[in-house]
Parts: structure tokens; sequence; C-alpha cells
């Protein structure tokens, strides 16, 4: 069974320990972890250095020519310390950072692009010899030009190309907010629901990415989408591991493909 699971760059480098615990999980249950990982703080950082600033347009960092070797070498860094963190706590972790396994397409924004697909192969060929796929949310396109990528993108289209029967978004918070700012936490919700929020304006620009990938997922028949807060070690594995029963204190907000289909 394949599972996908997106690291937030907002955790940036935090939640090791939970996250390592439920790919363990995972691994001695004879299941396939795929973990795709953001950067967005380290992007940041880098470009700051450089002098570069990008504005966000719908949660989206406008990347530019100028910048987007910036943006790669910044993600290549993520991914390496992470696969370091990964190795260190005992999770054996396949990088995948060439920018071919993720196929990019222009989108008419400069660098900026979207997902055009997933080369499976190197997927697989890792998670047939035992090691947990690590992507990086870049891509190329078909002439090799490398494209920026919305993460949450990346692992739902990740999720829809394995068949992968659940997808589980660790970041920053508890969950999606009907309101955040009263505190309003969606625990299941329907795809009703979210289009509805989505509609009405209620959800900020960095979650806007991630509900909509949410909404492909499960409308591409990924069993369960889950986002969950990435330093909860309960609410990790009882998403990751399909645990919830026995993780009583877990939060998170969770969508069911099968909640889409009666709609």
């Amino acid at each position: 069974m394949n599972v996908v699971v997106k690291l937030g760059g907002s955790l940036d480098g935090q939640g090791t320990e939970a996250l390592a615990a439920a790919l363990h999980g995972a691994l001695v249950r004879g299941w396939n972890p795929i973990l795709v990982h953001g950067g967005g703080p380290a992007i940041t950082r880098r470009l700051t250095a450089y002098g570069i600033q990008l504005p966000f347009i719908r949660g989206l960092r406008a990347t530019t020519v100028e910048a987007i070797d910036h943006v790669v070498a910044a993600l290549q860094i993520c991914n390496s310390e992470l696969a370091d963190a990964l190795s260190g706590e005992g999770i054996p972790v396949s990088p995948l950072t060439d920018g071919w396994t993720v196929q990019a397409r222009d989108i008419g924004a400069e660098r900026t692009g979207d997902v055009a697909g997933i080369d499976s192969s190197r997927v697989r060929e890792a998670c047939r010899h035992g090691f947990v796929p690590l992507l990086t949310p870049f891509g190329r396109d078909s002439e090799g030009a490398f494209y920026n990528l919305n993460a949450d993108a990346v692992a739902a289209h990740v999720a829809q190309t394995m068949n992968a029967a659940r997808l589980v978004f660790l970041t920053d918070v508890a969950g999606v907010y009907r309101n955040y700012e009263t505190g309003e936490l969606l625990m299941d919700t329907t795809a009703a629901e979210l289009e509805n929020l989505l509609l009405a304006g209620s959800f900020t620009a960095g979650m806007i990415p991630k509900v909509n990938a949410m909404l492909y997922a499960a409308r591409q028949g990924v069993g369960e989408v889950w986002v969950v807060d990435g330093h909860d070690k309960e609410s990790v594995s009882a998403a990751v591991l399909d645990d919830a029963a026995n993780c009583p204190r877990r939060t998170g907000t969770r969508l069911l493909a099968t909640v889409i289909q009666k709609e």
C-alpha cells in the first residue's frame, strides 16, 4: 500500500521525530511511504540574501527566471538536510532531486509552473528496494527548464499517480479551519463543504493551494486526505498509519473520497 506524506515548508526543520516515527511504522507494516517536502522559508532566506523579492499570488510564489536557480538550490539543500535527519532516525531515504521525476508545464507565469505529470519509475524503484522516495517541489518541462511548483500540488499528483490509499499534509497548524480567528477546526469534512468555504473566501492565501490539492487528490480516488499538525506525534501517526481509533487525542482534518462519491 502506498501512502504519500507532504512535509510542509512551514515546519522549517521541525517535526522530524514525529515524521520518522510514522514512516517507521509504515515500513514495518510493509507499506510504501513516499515523501514530498516544501521549503518556503528556506527559499525566502536565500532570495533575501541575494536581494530578490518575489510576491505571492493566491498562495503561490511568483518565480522569475532570475530567481529559479536560487529556488532550486534552496530546495535541494532542504532535501539533503531532511534526508540526513531521517537517516539519523533510521529511515532509509532515496532523494530524487534532479527535477525529472516531477514533470512541469509552463502556465505563462515565468518560472512558476504547474504539475504536468509524475514519472513513477524512479519512485517505484526506490520503494521496491525498501527506501522512502523524497521528492522536491520543482520540476522540468520537456526542454529541461526548471519550474517552481506548489508542493501540495506535487504531493496530490504523486498520490494520484501512485494510487495511494492516503495522502497526509503535515503543516504548522492543527488542520483546516472553518474560521481560523475563532479556532473552529474542521475534523471530518466533505468536498462540498470545502468548496463552499473556498468560494466564501474563508481560507488564508497559504491554505488555498492546500485545499485545492486535497480536493484534487480525493476526486482522483485517493481514499483519505488528511491535514494535521506535523509537531503532534499522535496526530501524525493517526493520519499516516490509519490509527485514529487508537489515538483519541488526535486532531486534524480528514476528507474521505467515499464521502465525495456520495455527494
